[in-house]
């Protein structure tokens, strides 16, 4: 009876259909990855600059800048539902300029060689120091890790993709595996600021010069901001 058994189960299978036989393996019955990419919005945060910025920064014996601070915050995913989260991020400071001899601040012999958090130094190295220091965001896209890794040169923007201010478009791959693709972007528009002597506005005190203006802080504008991931 056994072996009757078997026949008969060897019988069924040469009569399905290969289709079939492959929809009814455990391999075929895995679960497949969601498909990519996700787009992502409101996505929104406070960014504290390790030393404020100005005009003509502070003169110092250190090397290397303060690490700026982003706080994180949740934003929404679609399709699926709107519960994406980032964590809290220190982006490691780069290189700071070198200050000129001739500045009434350099003070060779008390090593006051360097000059931090000026905004000269942002304009035109901030998309380099990004790449240099922002290796990794973990972000949970509705209850899963997901990890962003940034590739490539990010860009800095005036308008176009922050539309009235200024920002960051930068590019990479999504590591975790849970996607079936893993080209991502993100889109980081800064619109607010606080600090003494600001307007309120990040686009345009960026590049006003001031001697006694200080940026502390920036918000990531939520209205521009977005990740496709």
């Amino acid at each position: 009876m056994h072996v009757r058994r078997k026949v008969l189960m060897g019988v069924l299978a040469l009569a399905l259909p290969v289709g079939t036989i492959a929809a009814l393996s455990p391999v075929a019955s895995a679960k497949k990855a969601p498909p990519n990419p996700i787009s992502c919005s409101n996505f929104g945060s406070t960014i504290t600059f390790g030393t404020p910025l100005s005009t003509p920064g502070v003169a110092t014996s250190a090397k290397l800048a303060n690490a700026t601070n982003v706080v994180g915050g949740s934003f929404n995913c679609t399709p699926g539902t709107n519960n994406a989260t980032f964590g809290n991020l220190s982006i490691a400071g780069g290189k700071n300029p070198k200050l000129s001899k001739s500045d009434p601040r350099y003070n060779k012999t008390a090593g006051i060689k360097y000059v931090a958090g000026t905004k000269a130094s942002f304009v035109s190295g901030g998309a380099k120091s990004l790449k240099k220091s922002l290796k990794i965001i973990n972000f949970t896209v509705n209850g899963h890790a997901t990890q962003f890794k940034t590739k490539g040169n990010p860009s800095e923007v005036i308008g176009g993709a922050c539309p009235g201010e200024v920002g960051f478009v930068i590019s990479g791959q999504v590591k975790t595996g849970f996607y079936d693709t893993k080209t991502a972007q993100l889109t980081v528009c800064l619109g607010a600021d606080t600090g003494p002597g600001t307007t309120g506005s990040f686009g345009v005190d960026i590049l006003t010069n001031s001697q006694t203006q200080q940026i502390v802080n920036a918000s990531i504008d939520p209205a521009h901001s977005k990740a496709t991931l």
